[in-house]
């Protein structure tokens, strides 16, 4: 054998040699990161924040636009309890009224407990671009919930 096939020969062997230790430090590399859980440290992903609605836009009086019905909202607190009057047309009790905020809008909830409502109840979302109140009414002495709007009293 020739001394220049064996530099080309031991050239080559050389490479192959490299290249597979290249290749098993690249491998060794790829499974410890698979392993090993990542130490970097990154910011925590905060959702996009939507506007709030102001909850005391709702007081004030609102007729149900299929009867002559009227919500009085007097006060909104902080802690989602709401001062409410229910009138049809006579005052009706109302035993508990609550507030929340909903995906940029508020949802309410009126339940009625007096002759002839015990536990009836509104569910209701106030829409500030057309200010009126939407959702549903339970009238409990028939079982039957009925789709319902509010407007505000002019």
């Amino acid at each position: 054998m020739s001394t220049m096939n064996l530099k080309k020969r031991s050239v080559l062997f050389l490479a192959i040699v490299i290249a597979v230790i290249g290749f098993n430090c690249n491998q060794e590399e790829k499974n410890k990161e698979a392993i090993e859980p990542s130490t970097t440290v990154s910011e925590p992903v905060t959702p996009p924040t939507r506007k709030l609605v102001d909850s005391s836009k709702l007081i004030g009086d609102w007729i149900r636009t299929d009867a002559p019905y009227e919500i009085k909202i007097s006060e909104m607190l902080a802690n989602g309890v709401m001062k409410v009057g229910y009138f049809n047309p006579r005052s009706i009790n109302v035993s508990k009224a609550s507030w929340a905020p909903a995906n940029g809008a508020i949802n309410i909830y009126i339940e009625l407990r007096d002759v002839n409502y015990p536990g009836s109840n509104y569910n209701l979302t106030y829409f500030t671009g057309n200010d009126t109140l939407v959702g549903k009414y339970f009238q409990a002495v028939e079982g039957v919930t009925y789709d319902v709007g509010f407007s505000r009293k002019k």
